[in-house]
């Protein structure tokens, strides 16, 4: 489902949940008793390290000397399904590896009799080079024969570059741009090939994009489909495409880290990795992370923590079942849209707080936020034979945002002064359930091999926003001294949305020869969607799509594969009518060339990729009448993008990225036809590089160099942003189990903004952070 989210400027910040939203707050605040100081999360995750570091290394020594002796021979269906050899421990045992490619006790050999596995999905990725993707096909296929553009961003790369927030991703992955997340919240908004994605994946499953955020301590890597992804997903990603965070899973090892980093403007973060083999079968990991800050502003302030816990049971005959948990809680001072969206944007202040500070008027208080979420994911995966697999899997998300913001009108000022309105007591929650079947198998059908997926799957989503009250305001822009009158206004109506999604899917990738495969897939959704203002229906529709999508790959040589595809998605649109008017689905239809090359076998990998993207049945904003919405337009995008990843050398380490993208208004009745679609730069690039010295053990030194074009700043097209190169520097030393890494952010202190997203209409622009650096120091056992 997709939903119209209309800015504060309209009197809605999110669309009212049908439980527990409201002036009255009768939300049962689930996250209460999990609410703690940052302090003393980090002293507890510090203790619960270290009591489990000796006993680890206790249990890993005995396990080693247990099996040094035993040697395991792989099945060659692992082997040949995933594209990649087993590795053997210098000749002997191979040994389990963690995410961030620690060696631990020995894998538990096979009883014998034991089902073999036709496929390792998810176990290829190895130092930046990744060849496979859980969530693009779920089938294990290596990415090379799948007709698509695919990038998977490793947890070393993550590691390396010093992430510690979503939107940092992005930055190496061409065609794919962070947008301004919802006043700060870390629930970032991206947008895929010229076209804003508000809704992501978490594990396979819708992560709501508002105020559902996350914390990369518990991400393992990340997975970004390119186009519209409705023949698996539905309305998910249904335009330009999605990016998946996927979890940190319990291993068959004991390992741990504990991290401590300390950075400009009051960083300071503590993070805990702790992974514990029970048994043979059963295994659990738990990640955390606590950090506090401030910022470059003048205003804001931010606390948080995250617990990840998970449990894996497998019964090596086929059999697994994991469990992941994790619960985020943030609390800010300010609740940041950033600096207005006016044409004179490069003279305003980087470092004032546009917005209500605490203070300025007696017995009122200032700009805040402060976040819960809860996800809950089961997975569970049964071999019903050599070639087939039955996988059931399920999640529930819960996300709530209690805030009170201050948000420009408009982008037009009057002289220096600017009309903002001020919404307080703002409460917003968010319920998704999801729950999927599906069956995966390899068959024949002649001399022509199959992989096939066919499956069911359910969701359902409600947002809603409720209890807050709209007043206004006049700030000078150039002035900080100055602010008119608080002028109190009448509480807002209560809005709620919510979409339940019935699909059936099926997709058949089919080796014709060794050199030329066929990829097929079909998915049929079946949506029913409601939105009430006041308890007042105000829009409902019950829509059936099919989403199709038809692939080719061609490999002529070894390590080359030409391949074209040609999807078509839909997403259902949700908004106030007015009339109680059902509005038409939205459409994506694309197509798409390109080839995948290996520069350097199974070491540094290419993707090239030219794409023709149409967009229709956009929801827009009513031009007579802010709280309504209408269906109107067309939009197209049309690029190139170039992806290269991988290792150079054994002791090098390089991505680089290329795209070039034009989207553009096709036709409209609301904004001008031409007009080019706002935050998306013609011409971007990046590269990011690691060395490790031969000469000094241990010792590693990066650089990346980023260069965004200029962009439009709003659509209507009325200025632009300009164009910037940032770069950013790390280096790194490792001895035994201690590593101490320094990552510094704008080198060159640059000075730059992120355009606008959905939930600032752009209306706002937000300004980079100056010239930043953290160090890390981190102990593994």
């Amino acid at each position: 489902m997709k939903t119209q989210q209309r800015p504060p400027r309209a009197g809605v910040v999110g669309m009212r949940a049908p439980v527990a939203c409201g002036a009255d707050d009768r939300d049962p605040k689930p996250l209460t008793r999990f609410r703690t100081a940052p302090l003393q999360l980090a002293i507890a995750m510090l203790c619960a390290g270290c009591l489990a570091a000796p006993e680890a290394r206790a249990a890993e020594s005995a396990s080693t000397a247990s099996t040094a002796s035993s040697t395991l021979t792989p099945s060659p269906d692992v082997t040949q399904a995933s594209g990649v050899e087993a590795p053997a421990a210098h000749g002997a045992t191979p040994t389990a590896q963690d995410a961030h490619g620690h060696a631990g006790s020995p894998a538990p050999a096979l009883a014998e009799g034991t089902m073999p596995v036709i496929s390792v999905i998810g176990s290829s990725v190895s130092s930046y080079v990744a060849t496979t993707s859980d969530s693009t096909t779920r089938t294990g296929v290596p990415l090379k024969d799948y007709a698509a553009s695919v990038q998977v961003v490793p947890s070393e790369v993550l590691r390396d570059r010093g992430v510690t927030r979503i939107d940092q991703i992005a930055d190496n992955v061409s065609g794919v741009h962070a947008e301004a997340s919802y006043g700060g919240n870390g629930a970032t908004f991206f947008n895929i090939r010229g076209f804003s994605e508000s809704n992501g994946l978490r594990d396979g499953f819708r992560n709501y994009g508002y105020y559902a955020f996350r914390d990369v301590q518990n991400i393992d890597r990340v997975e970004i489909f390119k186009g519209p992804a409705g023949a698996l997903y539905g309305g998910v990603g249904a335009v330009g495409g999605y990016i998946d965070t996927v979890s940190k899973r319990p291993e068959p090892d004991n390992f741990g880290e504990i991290g401590v980093t300390a950075g400009s403007y009051g960083l300071v973060r503590t993070t805990v990795d702790v992974n514990r083999a029970l048994n043979d079968e059963l295994s659990i990991r738990l990640n955390g992370a606590a950090e506090s800050n401030s910022t470059f502003q003048d205003n804001g302030g931010y606390k948080s923590w995250s617990i990840a816990p998970a449990i894996s049971w497998d019964n090596h005959h086929g059999t697994s079942l994991t469990l992941l948990s994790e619960f985020n809680h943030s609390n800010r001072d300010g609740f940041d849209f950033g600096v207005p969206a006016v044409p004179n944007y490069q003279a305003l202040s980087r470092t004032r707080y546009y917005g209500l500070q605490s203070g300025v008027y007696p017995g009122v208080d200032g700009d805040y936020g402060r976040n819960d979420t809860v996800a809950e994911t089961l997975l569970f995966e049964h071999a019903l034979s050599s070639n087939w697999k039955l996988r059931l899997a399920g999640q529930y998300s819960y996300a709530r945002q209690r805030s009170t913001q201050s948000f420009p009108d408009s982008t037009t000022a009057t002289g220096n002064l600017l009309d903002y309105s001020v919404y307080s007591g703002a409460n917003e929650v968010s319920r998704q359930y999801g729950a999927r079947a599906e069956l995966a198998g390899d068959f024949f059908t002649g001399s022509l091999k199959h992989s096939l997926l066919a499956g069911v799957d359910y969701g359902y989503l409600e947002v809603g926003s409720g209890g807050s009250q709209v007043s206004s305001m006049t700030l000078d822009l150039f002035n900080p001294g100055y602010v008119s009158g608080l002028t109190p206004g009448d509480p807002l109506p209560g809005h709620q949305g919510r979409g339940a999604d019935y699909g059936v899917y099926v997709q058949d990738l089919v080796d014709i020869t060794r050199q030329v495969k066929l990829q097929l897939g079909l998915r049929a959704d079946r949506f029913i969607n409601r939105a009430d203002e006041s308890g007042e229906e105000t829009g409902r529709g019950q829509q059936t799509a099919f989403s199709p999508r038809v692939g080719l790959v061609w490999q002529p040589v070894s390590g080359t594969s030409l391949f074209t595809d040609w999807s078509r998605s839909y997403a259902p649109n949700v908004g106030h009518s007015g009339s109680n008017a059902t509005y038409a689905a939205e459409v994506a239809e694309q197509f798409e060339v390109g080839v995948k090359q290996d520069l350097v076998k199974d070491r540094l990998t290419a993707n090239l990729a030219l794409f023709n993207l149409n967009r229709n049945h956009i929801l827009t904003t009513d031009p007579t009448n802010p709280l309504l919405e209408v269906l109107t337009g067309k939009q197209r995008s049309q690029g190139v993008e170039l992806d290269i990843a991988g290792n150079l050398t054994p002791r090098w380490k390089a991505i680089f990225t290329y795209a070039y993208t034009l989207a553009k208004v096709t036709s409209d009745t609301t904004f001008p036809v031409g007009d080019v679609l706002s935050n998306v730069p013609r011409h971007s690039a990046s590269l990011w590089t690691v060395y490790q010295l031969q000469s000094v053990p241990g010792l590693q030194v990066g650089a990346g160099v980023y260069y965004v074009g200029p962009r439009e700043a709003t659509l209507p097209n009325t200025f632009k942003l300009a164009g910037y190169v940032r770069t950013d520097a790390m280096a790194s030393y490792q001895r035994g189990p201690w590593k101490t890494q320094l990552n510094i952010f704008n080198l060159f202190n640059r000075k730059y903004y992120t355009g606008g997203s959905a939930a600032t209409f752009d209306y706002t622009l937000m300004p980079s952070p100056p010239l930043s650096a953290q160090v890390t120091v981190s102990y593994a056992f």
